[in-house]
């Protein structure tokens, strides 16, 4: 059994209008609030973890006061599936005292494995699982995506914080979709792009929620991940990939850090090596609907052999037991 403690209060809290733009280091009463609201509310974690046989502590502790996470329950665990030391804002060091006071790691890919090691001696690598019941094939629809059929649409899911990626192949995109005219962008997000190139009236923006994620995607023929060759983009262990390979669709993806693993082990979508191929690589897809439905395929399979929920949770409770041993 997992009991789950939620702080009510999160680390990263945003201030309201204009305070948002002053840094918190001047604000030293609100800091000093914000810093005790987020003890207080990690308080009942830190107690019932005490009665667990394993306390697991998901991407960070409280920034500064890694010494102490010594008051939580031993065996520790840290479960991270990014460059948490990249965004530590007390810099790599901060992230690296946490690492060292844990029993072991959990990291999502071996990029984040090579850096934890460094800091524990017991680190696992556990792929970020995803829900294939949530996450699947639509039932197939009679008129065939583009060349006069429905709009062929190639998509792209998100944070806000990730739009950046996004935009930085907006010209691609434009290339694609001038050839293209009965093809689409859809962009599922909590925030709409601001593109410069790309027409209003080719871009179909839908607000992302927990209730219409999964059915946003399956609006997808082609699921796009576009990402910088940089050690941040490194860290993160391809979790749209594995949202558009669960629903059936080929991914057209960055060839960095994990996309590059998943790509050449299930052969699942098209590689990118730089930023000036996507408009041939979709366009390549928009002409074979062969291609899309074999790579789809190949993507849903390995999502439900290697990544799903069921095969994940087996292998995570089995790396509980050999840290709790």
């Amino acid at each position: 059994m997992v009991r789950e403690y939620c702080p009510s209060v999160s680390q990263h809290v945003a201030l309201p209008g204009a305070l948002a733009r002053v840094r918190l280091r001047y604000l030293a009463p609100i800091a000093a609030l914000q810093a005790t609201a987020n003890v207080l509310c990690r308080l009942p974690g830190v107690l019932g973890s005490n009665l667990a046989d394993l306390t697991w502590i998901e991407r960070s502790f409280l920034p500064g006061m890694e010494p102490a996470v010594v008051a939580t329950g031993s065996p520790r665990v840290l479960d991270v599936d990014d460059a948490m030391w990249m965004q530590n804002p007390l810099g790599a060091e901060s992230a690296a005292r946490l690492a060292r006071r844990m029993d072991a790691v959990i990291a999502g890919n071996q990029f984040l494995a090579a850096w934890y090691s460094a800091h524990c001696k017991q680190v696992y690598v556990v792929p970020t699982a995803i829900d294939c019941e949530r996450f699947k094939p639509r039932e197939k629809l009679s008129d065939t995506p583009g060349s006069g059929g429905r709009p062929l649409t190639v998509g792209w899911t998100g944070s806000a914080g990730n739009l950046l990626y996004l935009e930085a192949i907006e010209r691609e995109l434009e290339r694609f979709l001038a050839r293209r005219p009965d093809a689409r962008l859809l962009v599922v997000c909590d925030r709409a792009p601001r593109f410069g190139l790309i027409p209003p009236g080719r871009v179909h923006f839908s607000p992302w929620s927990v209730a219409t994620e999964a059915s946003a995607i399956g609006e997808m023929d082609i699921g796009i991940m576009p990402l910088p060759d940089t050690d941040w983009a490194r860290g993160k262990c391809s979790f749209k990939m594995l949202q558009y390979m669960a629903a059936g669709i080929p991914a057209v993806v960055s060839l960095v850090g994990m996309n590059t693993d998943i790509l050449a082990a299930h052969g699942c979508g098209i590689g990118i090596p730089g930023s000036d191929d996507w408009a041939d690589a979709l366009d390549s897809l928009y002409v074979d609907e062969s291609l899309r439905l074999r790579l789809g395929s190949a993507g849903r399979a390995a999502a439900v052999a290697h990544y799903s929920t069921e095969v994940v949770s087996p292998r995570l409770a089995d790396t509980f037991r050999d840290i709790a041993r």
